[in-house]
């Protein structure tokens, strides 16, 4: 069988295998960089087509497992033509020369102090999978594999896999981890870990976006089978998402729901202290399996006002700022006293619409609100070249990404918008408002403020755009908390709500299948529009289904035509991922998804 996969290389330079988000290392000209790219070369690991049925990517696990596959174990690298290997050694030598900079002496300990608008809902993956929690449990809880800057696939808890058949993967452990309670990671936990989330009461919000993931088997104690009930084409990716993290078995037997608030996994960081809307701290795991974290302590602490945030930063009180002010990146990227990171996202930022709620049942009305929202005065003035324009309901780094047009399909015109809602039948009333039939056009709206970048401020600017139009909104801030669990919720009697989404692993059936397919209505899945149809139903379930990385595109790109056609989002922005840091903090690189705040390689020069 040719590999699924066998267009996406996977190519790297890391020169700790055993650590599964290395980076490279600080170095200085000369002999340095030339031996760290020899062993770099050795660990690059490409993708290539298999002719066997039984296909094998093997993941680096350490000099020793460099060694087998030197030696022809059939369990480590495969045999790679000479071309490829050219290839490598080429592409190695380039990465390791545009990489060189001056060492720098990593200092050890101290403790980082992160500022964040709000609190998590949980720190149980099974109930959280939004980034208030993520950004925290990341750091403890590790999955079977990763995904590094590139979005490329990586190592983590597995130390090799190969693809038995489409619908099983065999994956094997690491050796001699222990999760933070002690308990050894073995193929046993990583089982309940998959039975807890398909079949746990409640199951775990990620295992709606998770195709037909059906569980796992142990195979021995450090081999592990995870299968689908059907081919899946995204199961890798889908096993490297920042919320499939593997949990103690004995943590949840013994604490139960209280695992929402103290999770145990086998991360660099352990849990200490969660004080609810005041802080979360986290301490160094000395038993990390990997590279042992540098700092002493994380604190992420909750700062709501987007302004005392800055002022944190400024007097010391924090060294890292989640969700900063837009207005304010261009004065501290000429700071040399801060640092601005920045990478364009894998999220897109949205007004919904309840397209089973009169009126916007109607798609004229849907398609007026639409012409009537100004997205470049939106961009320009409110989020300040902090974000970039949404051209559809993925972001472009997504596989499966087709480009909606949305300029062009729907500009800012506010007299199209007024002549679609009057072949709606909707005519002004006496205060300016249209109404038909005795009811005004007035929507419900419920939003938060903080959760994503000037998100208030752009709800308001988008009501007050509906208004020169005819059309009402009553927009109701409400806490993250509570919007994300009326969001999640049977029953929502919301005409509007403003939200965000980025798809975690990258490709577009996560979000194409758990956004719009008629079975994923909450509180089973994320389709909070209420949207149906049919045609995009069966063709989402062909693509998930299907091996074949040409004609999923295809069928992601059709999916993504009948979309455009049939809006049920405001599409506003694609985020940057934006952090800032003090010029003190130093190892720390931000990543396209938003939840996977990797703080293991962070230090403190100070």
């Amino acid at each position: 069988m040719t590999s699924p996969w066998a267009s996406r290389p996977w190519r790297g330079c890391s020169p700790r295998a055993a650590s599964p988000r290395s980076t490279p290392p600080p170095t200085r000209a000369g002999s340095r960089w030339r031996r760290w790219c020899g062993s770099a070369i050795g660990s690059s690991i490409p993708w290539t087509r298999q002719r066997s049925s039984s296909v094998s990517w093997p993941v680096p696990a350490s000099d020793r497992d460099r060694s087998r596959a030197a030696k022809g174990d059939s369990s480590m690298m495969p045999a790679r033509s000479a071309l490829l290997s050219a290839l490598a050694v080429a592409w190695a030598i380039s990465v390791c020369l545009g990489s060189a900079s001056p060492a720098e002496a990593q200092k050890k300990g101290g403790t980082l102090t992160i500022v964040r608008p709000t609190d998590p809902v949980s720190l149980d993956p099974q109930l959280e999978t939004t980034a208030p929690g993520a950004w925290v449990y990341f750091n403890m809880l590790e999955p079977l594999l990763t995904m590094d800057e590139k979005m490329q696939i990586r190592p983590a808890l597995a130390a090799s896999y190969e693809v038995l058949s489409p619908t099983k993967v065999r994956f094997k452990l690491r050796p001699n981890v222990k999760f933070h309670d002690g308990t050894p990671l073995n193929a046993a936990a990583v089982k309940f870990t998959f039975d807890r989330a398909l079949r746990g009461n409640p199951p775990a919000r990620w295992a709606s976006l998770a195709g037909s993931l059906s569980g796992a088997e142990v195979v021995d104690d450090l081999t592990v089978d995870v299968m689908t009930r059907e081919p899946y084409g995204p199961i890798l990716r889908t096993l490297a998402m920042y919320c499939t993290g593997i949990v103690s078995p004995t943590a949840v037997q013994k604490m139960g729901p209280d695992l929402s608030r103290a999770p145990v996994g086998t991360g660099p960081f352990k849990f200490v202290e969660w004080k609810t809307n005041t802080h979360v701290i986290l301490e160094r795991n000395p038993d990390y399996w990997g590279d042992k974290a540098p700092l002493d302590r994380v604190i992420f602490k909750v700062v709501p006002e987007e302004g005392a945030r800055m002022i944190a930063l400024q007097t010391g009180d924090a060294d890292m700022v989640l969700l900063p002010a837009p207005a304010q990146l261009a004065a501290l990227k000429r700071d040399p006293k801060y640092v601005v990171h920045e990478v364009v996202g894998g999220r897109v930022v949205f007004a919904g619409m309840h397209a089973g709620l009169a009126p916007l049942d109607d798609v004229r009305v849907r398609t007026a609100l639409l012409h009537a929202v100004d997205r470049k005065a939106i961009l320009e003035n409110i989020l300040e070249g902090s974000a970039v324009p949404a051209r559809g309901v993925l972001a472009p780094s997504v596989f499966g990404f087709k480009d909606m047009q949305l300029d062009k399909l729907y500009p800012f015109d506010r007299a199209r918008a007024k002549a679609l809602l009057a072949q709606a039948g909707w005519t002004p009333g006496p205060d300016g408002i249209l109404q038909k039939g005795g009811q005004k056009l007035s929507l419900s709206w419920l939003a938060a403020r903080g959760r994503y970048p000037k998100d208030g401020e752009i709800t308001e600017a988008i009501q007050a755009m509906f208004k020169e139009v005819g059309v009402e909104a009553k927009v109701q801030f409400l806490e993250w908390a509570t919007v994300f669990t009326q969001f999640r919720a049977a029953t929502l009697n919301q005409h509007m709500f403003t939200l965000g989404w980025v798809t975690s692993n990258a490709d577009a059936d996560y979000s194409l299948y758990a956004l719009f397919h008629s079975k994923q209505v909450p509180p089973t899945g994320w389709n909070t529009s209420r949207y149906a149809n049919p045609r995009v139903d069966a063709l989402v379930e062909q693509a998930r289904r299907s091996m074949n990385q040409t004609e999923r595109e295809k069928l992601y790109g059709e999916v993504q035509d009948i979309l455009a056609k049939e809006m049920v989002w405001i599409p506003v922005y694609n985020t940057k991922e934006i952090v800032v840091t003090r010029a003190s903090v130093k190892g720390f690189t931000v990543h396209p998804v938003e939840y996977n705040l990797w703080l293991g390689k962070v230090w403190l020069d100070k």
